[in-house]
């Protein structure tokens, strides 16, 4: 509640004769004082008297350590418009301010602190923390997102509203977005094309950079991390600036870069699986009157060995490391920097121009993007030569989208928009018969409306996406796709040197969702009607071969069509002072799912192929329709005593229609237990929780044995315990932590990591971290 509103002035910088209604989100500490403040929307002109503004504000004292969250609303009006008192012009409404319970969809957003406890940390193992979101482990040190059983592939990662392009077919193709870079990672679950576009099959990964500087100074965060397993330091630097001399300019730098040793299974070391990875980036910023520009450039870079245990001579060698409980040649692996052959050397680069401005005609952004990934596999060979696989893959896209004025019509307030999407992408290939090079032109139209009636909100949204690609094959290239049968003349342009073969999609995507507020800032229920969609990849179309990090021979499938889902989730959330709890069940229907399966001969085995390079499973591609469902569920318990137990859930199930058995790589069930004690404050600790946790995974027994390599692994239960705390130093903020994942150093595989074929997980990991606000 609030106990002392603010003094607002009319900006001196705002457009002259505007009004404007603006949103700003505050933390407040429990005496009622607010701790920090950041923009949610409105004209920029009034950005930063609305933060000032918002700073001086006083709330009720309440109970607890944690701060709460609440967004408070300003509007301003040039003093010759005003026509009442000055007491009702410097009114405040504050309401809930948490944007996940506004959103139609099920999902969680990951604020800042939370981000900075997961320090050193890739994408997926950050928002692994979710419920709902599990990590496909490579056998490298990367790892990919998993949402409702849906691979990265089926899930669209957006940076700073740009889509994150880059090589996903290969099993130990890690995402290359850092987290560090995040303000927020905002995580939609289930279909979400009409909002987003195509490939949000699974859900939506949002990443947010953090509001840049816009009080005069230097300022930033510094952090330092370590990881006993594979002796991994981190070490992490943001600057931002904002010169006094030039009120609308803001500078952004930072970076951050770990170098870790092979890592170990309770019982060995997996050979070859060190890891080095860097980032740096750049943003400039300027708002001039109720514009903001902004210019980003990041660029991420990864080189990563892949595990020895995955590179097998013999199709014998290759059944007998599928049965045994530590890989052959263990013994011999040491932990050591050293990355050898066969290895993975990555490169991503973005630069983003974004252009936003508001009024009382709307708001409208432009936002330009360019990426760059580079890729080059480095296999085992007689003698060491360059890279035998080199990818390169462009990617520039223009979107523009306009957002209308907030419209008051009979009981209802309105509020929506309109946006288009273009993408041009092409792809260069140079090595061992893989993947042929391609291009790619995409666009999309989308709009959405919203109606706000009291108590209850509903939202309707659509879209259309279309994707024309042609791929270039060499003349070998193509008569091994003649040969087997997935190509003819008849469908491409055949010439000397290069044959064509043209393809083109159409899709659409429409989204309906409802929201109630039973129990107003205490009890609501959400119902999202939603379908989405995604075109077949370049991989999934013509991949012929293996690589280090697709250690399968896989075999692609030109006559792929668009794969759609249409499906629900209901969703209950409750917020009280001694419980809060989220729970959301879902079903939907996948039209022509595109499943990565092995291929069995006629005597019930899987295929093993034979190269030079050594003996492979071989897999295919093959459209199947299929049904998921599954629920997720959240508890916090006490959250603001001095003790309480925080949990969280899932279970999924993915299934070819008519079929009772789940397809290979379906997530196990599993639930996090956590025991958090919070002692009281001393000296300059705030906020410190000491907690013990248990991660229980419920056996996957649901797949058939015969579409997979080997027999699921079993269950498994893991112990952690962790200590985070917070220090006021002189007005700025250390936070310190120390974290033992597996404590009990349990020897374990689980199904959606590629090392459970040969290799145990990585075992007890103690990780340290340390970082300061200043």
């Amino acid at each position: 509640m609030l106990v002392r509103p603010a003094t607002l002035r009319y900006p001196d910088e705002a457009p002259p004769e505007a009004h404007g209604t603006t949103r700003v989100r505050v933390w407040v500490r429990p005496d009622g004082t607010v701790e920090r403040a950041e923009m949610v929307d409105g004209p920029v002109g009034f950005h930063p008297e609305s933060l000032r503004a918002a700073g001086t504000l006083l709330f009720e004292p309440f109970d607890g350590d944690a701060s709460r969250v609440a967004v408070v609303v300003f509007h301003f009006a040039p003093p010759e418009d005003a026509v009442v008192s000055d007491d009702e012009l410097e009114e405040v409404v504050v309401h809930a301010g948490d944007p996940d319970r506004e959103s139609m969809a099920s999902q969680h957003t990951i604020d800042d602190e939370a981000i900075a406890r997961t320090a050193g940390l890739d994408l997926a193992n950050t928002v692994a923390k979710v419920a709902g979101a599990t990590v496909a482990s490579g056998s490298a040190d990367v790892s990919k997102p998993i949402l409702r059983g849906q691979p990265e592939r089926r899930l669209l990662v957006l940076v700073d509203g740009v889509r994150h392009e880059g090589q996903k077919w290969g099993a130990d193709h890690g995402t290359e977005v850092d987290p560090f870079s995040a303000g927020a990672i905002t995580v939609v679950r289930g279909a979400a094309g009409a909002r987003f576009g195509p490939d949000a099959i699974g859900g939506v990964l949002q990443v947010d950079a953090p509001p840049m500087r816009d009080t005069p100074g230097v300022g930033g965060r510094a952090a330092l991390g370590f990881s006993s397993n594979g002796l991994r330091p981190f070490a992490a630097l943001r600057l931002d600036g904002q010169p006094a001399k030039v009120p609308g300019l803001s500078l952004r730098l930072e970076g951050n870069a770990a170098v870790g040793a092979a890592r170990e299974a309770p019982a060995y070391v997996l050979g070859n699986t060190a890891s080095r990875v860097w980032n740096l980036g750049a943003a400039v910023q300027y708002a001039w009157r109720s514009t903001v520009f902004t210019v980003r450039w990041r660029h991420h870079d990864l080189v990563a060995g892949a595990f020895y245990g995955n590179r097998i001579a013999t199709p014998e060698g290759l059944r007998d490391s599928l049965t045994r409980d530590i890989p052959q040649g263990a013994e011999n692996w040491t932990r050591s920097y050293d990355i050898e052959r066969p290895y993975q050397d990555v490169e991503h680069d973005t630069v983003m121009a974004k252009a936003a401005s508001a009024g009382t005609w709307g708001a409208f952004e432009a936002t330009y993007a360019f990426q760059l990934n580079r890729r080059r596999e480095f296999d085992t060979v007689r003698t060491a030569t360059g890279p035998q696989f080199d990818f390169t893959l462009r990617t520039h896209s223009l979107e523009a989208s306009w957002r209308h004025s907030t419209v008051h019509r009979g009981p209802a307030v309105w509020a929506g928009g309109l946006g288009v999407q273009g993408q041009f992408q092409e792809n260069v290939y140079d090595g061992l018969p893989l993947l042929p090079n391609h291009r790619a032109f995409g666009f999309g139209l989308y709009g959405w409306e919203r109606a706000s009636l009291g108590r209850a909100d509903l939202e309707i949204a659509a879209r259309y996406d279309h994707l024309t690609r042609t791929a270039f094959f060499t003349e070998n290239d193509f008569s091994r796709h003649v040969r087997r049968g997935t190509l003819d003349e008849s469908a491409c342009d055949v010439g000397d040197p290069r044959t064509r073969c043209p393809s083109g999609w159409d899709t659409g995507s429409v989204a309906v969702g409802a929201l109630v507020h039973v129990v107003p800032e205490h009890v609501d229920l959400k119902l999202d009607l939603s379908s989405a969609s995604r075109f077949p990849s370049p991989d999934e179309q013509y991949l012929i071969g293996t690589s280090p990090s697709l250690p399968v021979y896989a075999l692609g499938a030109p006559d792929l069509g668009v794969e759609t889902t249409w499906g629900g989730t209901l969703t209950l959330g409750m917020q009280w002072p001694w419980i809060h709890t989220e729970l959301s069940g879902y079903g939907a229907f996948i039209d022509d799912y595109i499943a990565f399966v092995p291929e069995v001969g006629d005597d019930g085995e899987v295929v093993i192929d034979v190269l030079s390079r050594g003996a492979f499973p071989r897999f295919r591609y093959e459209a199947v329709d299929a049904t998921t469902f599954g629920a997720e569920a959240t508890l916090s318990v006490a959250p603001d005593w001095w003790m309480g137990l925080e949990a969280r859930g899932a279970l999924v199930r993915i299934q070819p229609v008519g079929s009772m058995d789940q397809i290979v790589g379906t997530p196990s069930d599993r639930m996090h237990l956590e025991l958090i004690g919070r002692p009281p404050d001393v000296g300059p600790s705030r906020g410190l929780e000491i907690g013990v946790s248990a991660e229980l995974v419920r056996r996957q027994d649901g797949v058939d044995p015969r579409q997979d390599l080997a027999p699921t692994p079993e269950g498994y239960v893991l112990v952690g315990a962790r200590a985070d705390a917070s220090f006021d130093l002189r007005g700025r903020t250390m936070r310190a932590g120390i974290e033992v994942h597996n404590l009990l150093n349990t020897a374990y595989r689980d199904v959606t990591s590629l090392l459970r074929y040969t290799a145990d997980s990585p075992g007890r990991d103690v990780r340290l971290r340390l970082s300061f606000d200043f």
